[in-house]
């Protein structure tokens, strides 16, 4: 059903904080295919961007807000920046974290959604719209900034409606997959997790995982064999085995090597 919450011709605006461009796209055409009226109001991919934007623009009637931005966490927004409108959390955190969102908040939507995600929550704010609460700031407060270890242990990953904590060691490579990434456990599950690529090169133990291109970032313990390629490349056997050649990229071999004799 068409979400209706504005008067006359004036259509519900949107504003979508999101650092993925192809996340971000996506959103977007899920947006538009749920209400072709909605106006994006724009797409900010960092914290220092978005106060700017609230600063010098009106505020929008629902804001799609990611947790981790390319410069930070969004909490630093609420804390600068006032809102009077209702959010819609995309996020992977743990369950304690989900149901502080779901209460204080419109929604929150576990990466990677789909159509029926979104649909979802935006008939719970038109449902709700005229009583949504803004979320409770200490409680978020809390959660985001949460003291965290030097590296990674685990994921939260939602199978279906339940979840599931698996440990770092047991992820064999992390595969960014149009703007979503996934692990696959050396059991050959695939989970999806809520950080790119690019977050977990500093997330995760540099002694055990290492990214050898845009797309791929392996554990140790999943290389079996190490070839030489064209254009002094490499190429790898790692198990599981994905459904394509694996290849470190050319830039990345030397330091690949490097890490290969530690």
């Amino acid at each position: 059903m068409p979400l209706r919450i504005c008067e006359k011709n004036n259509h519900m605006k949107v504003l979508i904080f999101e650092d993925e461009k192809h996340t971000a796209t996506r959103l977007i055409s899920l947006l538009k295919k749920y209400d072709p009226k909605i106006e994006i109001a724009g797409i900010i991919g960092s914290v220092n961007k978005g106060i700017e934007w609230y600063k010098n623009n009106p505020q929008p009637d629902l804001v799609f807000q990611d947790i981790l931005l390319n410069d930070g966490n969004c909490f630093e927004i609420f804390e600068k920046i006032k809102l009077k409108v209702p959010v819609i959390f995309t996020t992977a955190y743990d369950e304690y974290a989900l149901q502080s969102f779901k209460v204080n908040s419109i929604d929150y939507i576990v990466k990677p959604y789909d159509y029926q995600d979104i649909k979802t929550a935006l008939n719970k704010f038109r449902n709700f719209k005229e009583i949504f609460m803004l979320p409770e700031e200490k409680l978020l407060k809390d959660i985001l900034f949460a003291p965290k270890p030097g590296t990674k242990k685990r994921f939260i990953v939602k199978l279906g409606d339940r979840f599931r904590s698996i440990k770092s060691s047991e992820i064999a490579w992390f595969i960014c997959d149009e703007g979503v990434t996934f692990a696959f456990s050396f059991e050959n599950a695939r989970f999806p997790v809520n950080y790119s690529i690019e977050q977990l090169t500093s997330l995760l133990d540099p002694d055990n995982f290492f990214r050898i291109n845009r797309k791929y970032m392996l554990n140790f313990e999943s290389i079996d064999n190490i070839h030489s390629w064209f254009n002094s490349r490499l190429k790898l056997d790692i198990s599981p085995k994905p459904g394509e050649d694996i290849i470190v990229s050319r830039e990345r071999v030397k330091d690949f090597k490097l890490w290969l004799d530690r």
